[in-house]
């Protein structure tokens, strides 16, 4: 029982820390700006950016890291479907993790859109 929860725990985990350590990477990379900002003073770009600015940037990034993770299941599900060679148990699990992939991007394109909704209500963007 031990094992099976293990199993099931131990890749969330694994992947919460790689994501906190990118995090925490960008925070200090964020402090050292390498002279980057003086460049793109002189390209002309806008480097003062606003809290809801810099959040919309990390919700788009998280969105594209959720899409790629999504590309990555609908794949690893397929291929578990191609070599199950007659295994019904291989591709029933195939598809269940394309069934939940599909699912995930439904309820993560829903929530996209449920919330620029609500940031454009609120801001009266669009009037």
């Amino acid at each position: 029982m031990k094992k099976k929860y293990l199993k099931k725990i131990l890749p969330f985990l694994i992947t919460l820390s790689l994501f906190a350590i990118i995090l925490v990477t960008a925070a200090i990379a964020a402090d050292n700006s390498y002279g980057l900002n003086e460049t793109a003073g002189q390209a002309g770009l806008n480097i003062n950016i606003t809290a809801a600015q810099f959040l919309g940037q990390i919700a788009g990034a998280a969105l594209a890291i959720a899409g790629s993770l999504f590309l990555f299941l609908i794949i690893y599900g397929g291929i578990r479907i191609m070599t199950a060679a007659g295994k019904e148990e291989q591709v029933k699990k195939g598809k269940e993790i394309i069934t939940w992939a599909i699912i995930g991007a439904i309820v993560l394109g829903a929530a996209y859109a449920i919330t620029s909704l609500v940031f454009q209500a609120i801001s009266g963007a669009g009037k």
